[in-house]
């Protein structure tokens, strides 16, 4: 969680180097992916640091056009959910409850559902850092997922992977150590 302006910057930087954006302006203004990665960091920062009538006025701005964005490539990420360093390669359907927690340096591909359980809208997963989310995965309930794990393609996790560095395959997810 973003608390200060140095943290705001750091969150951008990692961001910028683990989404393989170029440094030219052409890319600063055109590349959609990062203009939503960066209005997520700038939505984040105002929420957590700024108060008073101008910030207030400032935040709803910035949510507007966050949302807009948001519909436009298909991503419902909310803010405060994921660490440094989130790469999203691909435009697509992205959902994730608010009380979801990713942490630092993961990859999450199109199709991916990181959800509430069913009969309980505050049991949401927690997922480690180093991890990498394949198209069309699903991950849904009170579940804890370790470091550097690997879901693959349309694998449906309801059970917690405390094993670091392990690949969790199929319907429902199984854990397979990583080779």
């Amino acid at each position: 969680m973003i608390t200060n302006h140095n943290e705001y910057r750091e969150y951008l930087e990692s961001d910028k180097s683990k989404g393989y954006f170029s440094t030219s302006f052409s890319s600063y203004l055109f590349s959609d992916t990062w203009r939503f990665l960066r209005l997520l960091r700038r939505l984040e920062y105002l929420k957590n640091t700024k108060s008073g009538v101008f910030w207030k006025f400032y935040t709803l701005f910035t949510k507007y056009r966050f949302n807009k964005l948001s519909k436009k490539l298909g991503y419902t990420i909310p803010p405060n959910t994921c660490g440094p360093g989130l790469c999203l390669p691909h435009y697509g359907n992205i959902v994730i409850n608010p009380g979801v927690k990713i942490g630092k340096n993961c990859k999450i591909h199109i199709g991916v559902n990181i959800g509430a359980a069913f009969n309980n809208s505050k049991a949401t997963p927690v997922i480690g850092d180093d991890c990498y989310i394949a198209p069309g995965a699903k991950i849904f309930g009170a579940v804890i997922i370790a470091n550097g794990v690997k879901i693959g393609a349309n694998a449906v996790v309801n059970k917690s992977c405390d094993t670091e560095n392990s690949t969790l395959l199929g319907v429902p997810a199984k854990i397979y150590p990583s080779v």
